[in-house]
């Protein structure tokens, strides 16, 4: 594996600013520092994280899941992934890592798709390889556990519009 390039705290809160700018907006401001800091740190431990492949996907899953700005956690994760995937020269990657998991991000925030699934998830767009069938299934069962946040009240108000 050639030697990763790892995000600084800076070029999150760079790609945060602009997310947040470029998305329409939100109640920017950062919750929890610390967390982002320990983030960006725990990353680089190859003991526990050996490969990019679980180096993106902790990233991913715990900026989507950490709460650690105001607002604009899951955007955040998604460009965060796209940004780590750019600067590591996984440019086709990149290119495809938003569209591929867009959906999936709500699930991730949502607790139903946990970190070893993701990893598999995250193995297969760093390869730039389609899903295979098991893991299709897999992505659709995670995501058939139930709705997820502003959904679930948009889906409360559809059924109670039809009763």
């Amino acid at each position: 594996m050639s030697e990763v390039k790892y995000i600084t705290f800076d070029e999150v809160l760079m790609v945060y600013e602009k997310t947040i700018e470029k998305s329409g907006g939100g109640f920017s401001g950062i919750r929890d520092q610390g967390g982002i800091e320990s983030v960006i740190d725990f990353i680089q431990n190859d003991m526990y994280y050996p490969d990019f492949v679980s180096k993106l996907s902790y990233l991913v899953f715990r900026f989507c899941s950490g709460h650690f700005f105001n607002d604009g956690n899951k955007r955040i994760a998604l460009t965060l992934g796209v940004y780590f995937l750019h600067k590591n020269e996984h440019y086709w990657a990149a290119v495809q890592f938003m569209k591929r998991l867009e959906a999936i991000v709500y699930h991730i925030a949502a607790s139903h798709i946990e970190d070893e699934l993701l990893c598999r998830i995250m193995q297969n767009i760093v390869e730039c390889t389609d899903f295979d069938e098991e893991l299709k299934i897999e992505i659709a069962n995670a995501m058939d556990k139930g709705p997820v946040g502003i959904d679930e009240e948009i889906n409360l108000e559809i059924v109670e519009k039809n009763d």
